[in-house]
């Protein structure tokens, strides 16, 4: 008999939220569920050649940014470098480049590398916050539904998370007051908050400015961190220009946005970053447990950032998500009908869905997947207590071709259809 090895973990696996990782009863031929990317997006010409291009410095392998004299020996001393704030916070030239991109992007004045740490995606960063910002017992508040990385993140670290009600502007200040009166009178201490104002996960909302000056104003009040998450906040398609980042919009601050390369170049590449003043960078680059974010790509991306590629391969992949959105609106509605009701999003990769009372969603979602078609379901998103009937699940749209985008979304519209009363 094996032993239960289970018994040798610690509380935070044993009573940490599990992943949910449904198995598929066919095969998956329709993946609507993850945000992958469309391959088609991917420059991957450019990224291979600049991957090779940087190899010619053998410090692109290392742990730091070394030099390396005209003999080839290295250079341990140099002013103006420490190599001990580049393994906590990461290579120092691809931060000095995000400074000014964010500089130039959101209209944020004085950013320097040291107002950047680099991490393995925006989850590290989200992470290593949550690590560096909140003791076990204090207070964290997260949208009612959000994305499900922080949320763990929080509760792996003790947080006594508590959720903060979303409409169809996205966080609701009045039910955030209340979350925060309610830990008064509890007791805690609440530290921080953490949304997704653009283009929210997985509702594709965006926050007003009167409601991101209002966040803003409470977490003076209540001495509070908030963490943004920018994510997919550049990849916009058409509407209204989406009202100023909170970071750019802070004057304390308060503020750390989290954001990457994932969904604008490649989830792939694994790099990432948060922003923020010098101090909370130093505290995030104090808490990290591994040696710092990969030279190697760091340098590629760098490169790709001095070479004035970054803005262009944005708009280009925002075209080309622009046109699978169209797609999926026109094919949903066509095999739906009244049956489904959403918005059409302004921007990022994902279409919230709302189903007809008559749909019994379980049962439409056993019917897709034996179909081959996976969607996300709203229990995905939320973590705390009883949701009631599911009425809603997240349709991705980004990374599948136009004719898997007409077929699968017919099989699913087949699927909504058999299980309506």
């Amino acid at each position: 008999m094996s032993a239960d090895l289970r018994r040798l973990c610690t509380a935070a696996v044993l009573d940490g939220p599990p992943l949910k990782v449904p198995v598929p009863p066919v095969p998956i031929r329709f993946n609507f569920d993850a945000g992958y990317p469309a391959p088609e997006a991917l420059p991957l010409a450019r990224l291979g050649e600049l991957a090779a291009e940087v190899l010619d410095d053998p410090a692109a392998l290392g742990y730091v940014s070394m030099r390396y004299a005209a003999d080839g020996e290295p250079i341990y001393h140099e002013e103006g470098f420490d190599g001990r704030a580049e393994m906590g916070l990461g290579n120092t030239d691809l931060r000095t480049e995000l400074a000014g991109w964010i500089g130039r992007r959101q209209g944020v004045e004085g950013l320097d590398s040291s107002n950047f740490i680099l991490t393995s995606g925006a989850s590290q960063a989200i992470a290593l916050a949550t690590a560096a910002l909140v003791n076990p017992g204090e207070g964290a508040i997260v949208e009612s539904l959000t994305f499900a990385w922080a949320f763990r993140s929080l509760r792996m670290r003790g947080a006594d998370v508590r959720m903060a009600d979303l409409d169809d502007e996205g966080l609701v200040i009045e039910s955030l007051e209340r979350r925060l009166a309610d830990f008064r009178n509890d007791r805690v201490r609440p530290k921080l908050v953490y949304t997704i104002p653009t283009y929210q996960l997985p509702t594709g909302t965006v926050m007003p400015l009167e409601r991101r000056l209002r966040l803003l104003e409470l977490a003076a009040e209540w001495d509070l961190v908030v963490i943004e998450d920018a994510i997919y906040s550049d990849l916009g398609f058409d509407g209204p220009e989406p009202p100023p980042t909170l970071l750019s919009l802070d004057t304390e601050g308060r503020v750390l946005q989290a954001h990457a390369f994932s969904k604008i170049v490649a989830t792939g590449l694994r790099l990432g970053w948060m922003c923020g003043q010098p101090e909370l960078m130093a505290a995030l680059g104090t808490v990290r447990e591994d040696l710092g974010a990969s030279q190697w790509l760091s340098r590629i991306m760098c490169r790709y950032m001095q070479d004035g590629e970054l803005d262009p391969q944005i708009e280009r992949a925002a075209a080309i998500y622009r046109t699978k959105r169209d797609l999926a609106v026109g094919c949903l509605r066509a095999a739906c009908g009244e049956l489904v009701s959403f918005e059409a999003p302004n921007g990022g990769i994902f279409m919230w869905v709302t189903l007809d009372p008559r749909v019994d969603f379980k049962q439409a979602q056993r019917s897709a997947a034996l179909k081959g078609v996976a969607v996300r379901e709203a229990d995905a998103f939320s973590f705390l207590g009883d949701t009631g009937p599911t009425r809603h699940f997240r349709l991705s749209f980004g990374h599948g071709s136009e004719t898997e985008i007409r077929a699968g979304i017919a099989l699913l519209g087949e699927a909504i259809l058999e299980a309506a009363t």
